[in-house]
């Protein structure tokens, strides 16, 4: 699965599609029709097109007030490397969010869950503005019903909450340490040099020379008595245009300087400087800015939080998919004729990208 994605859904309430815009099925489809159309099944249940359909109306909305309906024929690359139509990767999120509404709703009794009256009053009442910014010919060729946008109401709501029972259940921590970011400033002398094709040459023994007195002269500088400058003003001075502030964890400064150097670094305290510093690369002058960056940590410390929660709901809604139907591919599972006749890209462009 892709994450955790949010139950709610994008707001069934604005979708006020006109007909004209909704250029996805071929032909009008009867009510009846749309019910038996089976897109996918998960377990013994099966998902049919007209129940689809309020899902694909409302993100065609979303998507085409935010970007415009151009959007669905623009390629972008997919988790796999691989160039995909954002129409396909949409289809594609489709699923899997129905799929997760449908296996958690199967886990409700186990946790005890059910909808209030209050719950009850709110789904009708989107349901209700819903179905009245469908136009007659709307709901013609899609086969929507009240009844069925009050289901899918209803079973996105319980699913939200399998959710967050499911997330209070498990236990999601981070150290301070481990989320530690670290801001320097790295004043660069470099002992290389790009050609003109690109390629990274050493420089001379006399240019090398060059640069390290370059960096000797700008550490004198920023640390003097008086008329000292600050770092930044030296890579100016100095012409270290490669120069740059850096924050992140300990991990990434050995990755790009080395344990000797990093070891180094975290030896500083906040303002403190480290210099003439020799690495592959050139000559450094650092400074520690930071040594725990209070606003970068919390930052990542959310990140990482997310991450783990991410990875404890993918594998906990894994092994509810495997007890339902364990054996579920989009390949087997979704009926490929069926699935395309929801398009939301004009027919000639569609066909054209096909």
């Amino acid at each position: 699965m892709q994450g955790i994605r949010k139950w709610k859904l994008y707001s069934l309430a604005l979708v006020l599609v006109a007909a004209c815009m909704l250029t996805a099925c071929q032909g009008n489809l009867a009510d009846e029709e749309a019910e038996q159309i089976t897109v996918f099944t998960v377990g013994d249940e099966a998902v049919y097109l007209n129940e689809v359909w309020i899902y694909a109306k409302t993100i065609q909305q979303e998507y085409e007030k935010n970007y415009g309906a151009g959007i669905w024929t623009v390629e972008l690359q997919n988790d796999k490397g691989q160039a995909q139509t954002v129409e396909d990767i949409t289809k594609e999120d489709i699923i899997e969010e129905i799929l997760q509404v449908k296996v958690l709703n199967q886990k409700a009794s186990t946790f005890g869950i059910a909808l209030t009256a209050e719950d009850q009053a709110g789904i009708e009442q989107q349901a209700n503005s819903f179905m009245n910014g469908l136009t007659d010919a709307d709901k013609e060729e899609t086969g929507i019903t009240y009844e069925l946008a009050v289901s899918v109401y209803e079973e996105n709501m319980i699913a939200g909450k399998v959710y967050e029972r499911i997330m209070a259940d498990g236990s999601v921590e981070v150290s301070d340490e481990q989320c530690r970011q670290t801001k320097i400033y790295d004043l660069y002398f470099p002992i290389y040099a790009e050609n003109e094709v690109g390629e990274f040459k050493a420089m001379s023994r006399e240019d090398r020379i060059k640069q390290y007195d370059n960096a000797k002269a700008a550490y004198d500088k920023i640390t003097a008595d008086e008329d000292s400058v600050s770092i930044e003003n030296a890579a100016y001075e100095f012409g270290a245009d490669e120069s740059s502030f850096y924050t992140m964890s300990k991990s990434e400064y050995i990755t790009q300087y080395g344990v000797e150097i990093t070891d180094q670094l975290y030896e500083l305290k906040d303002g403190d400087y480290l210099g003439i510093i020799e690495s592959e690369y050139g000559y450094h002058i650092f400074q520690m800015v930071a040594l725990t960056d209070a606003e970068a940590t919390q930052s990542k410390k959310q990140e990482m939080e997310e991450e783990l929660k991410r990875e404890y709901f993918n594998t906990t809604f894994q092994s509810y998919l495997d007890e339902l139907d364990s054996s579920w591919k989009m390949s087997k599972n979704v009926d490929e004729e069926a699935w395309n006749l929801i398009r939301f890209a004009p027919e000639s462009e569609s066909t054209e990208e096909k």
